[in-house]
């Protein structure tokens, strides 16, 4: 699969070239400046391999995001959206720059 589709189906084993960074969430593959994926199977990256440029080979997953929110307080905050998260679960991976 090239990097430039993102028509990913679940269960799909992709590569995917991006830069990685760190979030409260966890590791992240930033694929642009806005465009940053949740990665399973590396809980952070180390300080070395934060900004450099990776090559992941994963398989694509969905997890549930935030559960739907019953109060309509929340629901107006958008905290609770009751939606799927795409991740990839990390295979192996390699710094490439």
């Amino acid at each position: 699969m090239s990097d430039d589709k993102r028509d990913w189906t679940e269960n799909e084993e992709v590569s995917v070239t991006g830069t990685a960074a760190n979030a409260k969430a966890g590791a992240l593959l930033m694929l642009g400046p806005e465009h940053a994926i949740l990665l399973r199977g590396v809980d952070d990256w180390d300080e070395e391999t934060v900004g450099k440029k990776l090559s992941v080979d994963a398989i694509v997953r969905r997890r549930p995001s935030f559960p739907k929110a019953e109060d309509s307080d929340e629901a107006i905050q958008g905290t609770a959206t009751g939606g799927e998260t795409w991740v990839l679960e990390v295979k192996q991976y390699r710094v490439i720059e």
